[in-house]
Formats: structure tokens, sequence, C-alpha cells
């Protein structure tokens, strides 16, 4: 396969970044394209979590950018403004001490891919797939230690998550009638097998509020459902092999 190079954006209010001065998604996908083309990337292949669906979207969606857009992968992607209920829980979620937050994350995130306590927390944030993934491939092992020290400090991700919970109130899909390139939509449910009834409801829900928020683009959305995924991410070498099969089988030779 040809090779692929990645540039991985820290959105606004992420990972020590400054937060956006005027947050909206319209705001975050023109900053990002602007990246691209200062960098001079011909062309790009789109993998967007949860939030960044919609800013994904609005960049396939931009005059003048969208020629460049050669694939989206959305991985359990938000496209319509949470409930009041969610909303409530994260707000919820935000409230305490935040030295407890991150010292309570720190003491189990915090230590090498080996340790069962970071193995069990691992397996809560990401899957149960996760710690077999990680005695699998010592790559993968690495990976997921990445993943741990950025869970572990919460004010690296504060910022950014309030930031996001004002994007929802300036969401415009009409640019996302302009998307046409291939798209993946890949949903998931925490349950671990797909015979549970529970574990089917799940992740058929999630698609069809993607079917739903999808429906105005000019593309035929292609799903997929993993399942066995943790209570904010999934496991990591799954989900990358969906990404990149879908991405090689739609290149271009001038990608």
């Amino acid at each position: 396969m040809p090779p692929l190079g990645m540039l991985s954006i820290s959105r606004p209010g992420y990972l020590e970044s400054s937060p956006s001065p005027s947050p909206t998604f319209f705001a975050q996908a023109a900053t990002i394209v602007r990246l691209v083309e200062s960098l001079r990337i011909p062309s790009v292949h789109i993998i967007a979590h949860s939030m960044a669906a919609p800013i994904a979207l609005e960049m396939a969606g931009l005059a003048g950018f969208r020629r460049r857009v050669r694939s989206i992968s959305l991985i359990d992607p938000q496209l319509t403004p949470p409930s009041r209920a969610q909303r409530l829980a994260e707000r919820i979620g935000m409230l305490g001490p935040e030295w407890a937050r991150t010292r309570a994350a720190y003491n189990a995130l915090a230590r090498t891919a080996d340790d069962k306590y970071f193995l069990q927390a691992v397996s809560e944030i990401c899957g149960t797939e996760s710690t077999a993934e990680i005695k699998d491939d010592p790559a993968m092992a690495r990976l997921y230690e990445g993943i741990g020290v950025f869970f572990s400090h919460w004010g690296s991700r504060k910022p950014g998550i309030l930031a996001d919970s004002l994007m929802w109130h300036k969401l415009d899909r009409h640019s996302w009638g302009l998307v046409q390139v291939p798209i993946l939509c890949i949903t998931s449910s925490t349950q671990a097998h797909c015979s549970s009834a529970v574990s089917f409801s799940e992740a058929a829900a999630k698609e069809e509020a993607a079917r739903a928020a999808l429906v105005n683009t000019r593309s035929n959305p292609e799903f997929a459902r993993i399942y066995g995924a943790g209570r904010l991410l999934f496991p990591l070498a799954k989900v990358s092999q969906m990404c990149l099969g879908f991405i090689y089988s739609h290149m271009h030779e001038n990608d």
C-alpha cells in the first residue's frame, strides 16, 4: 500500500492549546483548513471522533477545499446536540476539586502498560479488547500509555470540553449538503458481544441517529459497528484497521 502521512490536530482547549475566541464548528474547520493549506498538503482523508465529526463535515463542505477531501471516517460521531440529561451529566461531571479528579486518574493511568491497575483503567476507557491489543504489540502498548497520560491530566481537556459545549448553540448543517466524498460511520456499543439484545439496540440507536444526521449529504455513507467499546473510546487497533481499510479503498493516484 502507498504510504500515508498523518497530521494530528489538537483542537482549541485540548492538550494545553489556547481556547478558541469564537467556538463554532465552522471556525474550527476553517482554522484546520488554513493549516493544511499552509503545509501545502494536496489532499486529505479525515478521521474524526465524537465532537470532531461536525468539524470534519464542515471541512468537506468548504468551497475551495472540498475537492481536496478524499474520504471521511467518523468514529462514534456526535452529529446532533446532546440531550438535556446528557448536558446536565457533563456539567455535574465537571464539578468537584480538580486535584482529586487528576489524582484519581493519575494513580491508575500514569503507569506502564504492564501494570494491572493501568490495564484495568484502560479497559474501562477503551473497551475489553484493549488489554489484548496491549499484550500483542509493543507499539500498541506505547500508544495506550500515551492515551493514559492524556486522560490522567484533567486540566489538558477541561477548556476544550467547555468550549465544545458552546458550539452546539451555533450548529448549522447547511454546508453538509455540499459534502459528496465517501463516508464511513463507525458506531459502537459498550457491550462486548452483538448477541446481547442491549448491545444490539445500543449500537442500532447510534447508527440510526447518524443516518438521520447524514441524510442531507450527497454521499452514500457506509456503516460499521464495534462491540466492546469503553466508556469514552474503543479498542484502538481494531478501529484503526477499519479506518485504514476504508482510506485505502478510496486512495487516488495523486494522494
